[in-house]
């Protein structure tokens, strides 16, 4: 289990000066050729996302103002708050700020071929599941993680077990991403 406060995180600017990016974690840990990793990543200007061939994007608008997303051959769509987003890495897909405000969102980057993300916004205790892995980001409330307490901007990720998110406070958000490993892979396999 790792835990991460993105407001002490560091920063690497994007190569085409649209944002940055704050990375949370991957799988395997360290290393550039990884099966899925997580980040924050702030957006200052409209440019286009960096292409990952081989692997799916699930995007999440966190805060800001909406961002519209375009890929001239697959998609027009619109990202609003709290609303996961899924499309191919591969694709060249152009992001437009909504009247020009900054906004933040969570990525999460999985390989085609290997693994499979799900992400969602929770409200209530939850109890993940054993064989998975998982990232969560804590948007509101106060939550608890084993012995630790999470507050807004904090979180967790982990490669594997079962662990239970208890919501500490009458309301809360935080937003939970699964790692589903494809037939014929798992976290031991691909180390």
């Amino acid at each position: 289990m790792e835990y991460f406060d993105i407001r002490k995180m560091p920063v690497n600017l994007w190569r085409n000066g649209a944002g940055e990016t704050r990375e949370i974690c991957c799988f395997p840990p360290a290393t550039r050729d990884f099966h899925w990793r997580a980040s924050i990543a702030s957006i200052a200007t409209n440019g286009e996302f960096a292409r990952f061939p081989g692997m799916e994007r699930v995007v999440t608008l966190l805060e800001g103002g909406e961002i519209h997303l375009e890929s001239t051959d697959s998609f027009s769509h619109t990202l609003k708050q709290l609303q996961p987003f899924a499309f191919s890495g591969e694709q060249i897909v152009k992001a437009q700020l909504n009247e020009g405000q900054m906004s933040m969102d969570f990525n999460i980057m999985t390989r085609c071929n290997s693994c499979k993300a799900k992400v969602r916004i929770a409200d209530r205790t939850f109890t993940t599941f054993g064989s998975r892995g998982g990232v969560v980001f804590v948007i509101s409330g106060i939550w608890q993680l084993g012995d630790k307490v999470l507050t807004t901007d904090q979180g967790a990720c982990w490669y594997d077990g079962k662990h239970t998110l208890r919501l500490l406070q009458s309301t809360g958000k935080l937003l939970f991403s699964e790692i589903n490993w494809l037939p014929g892979y798992s976290p031991d396999q691909v180390q």
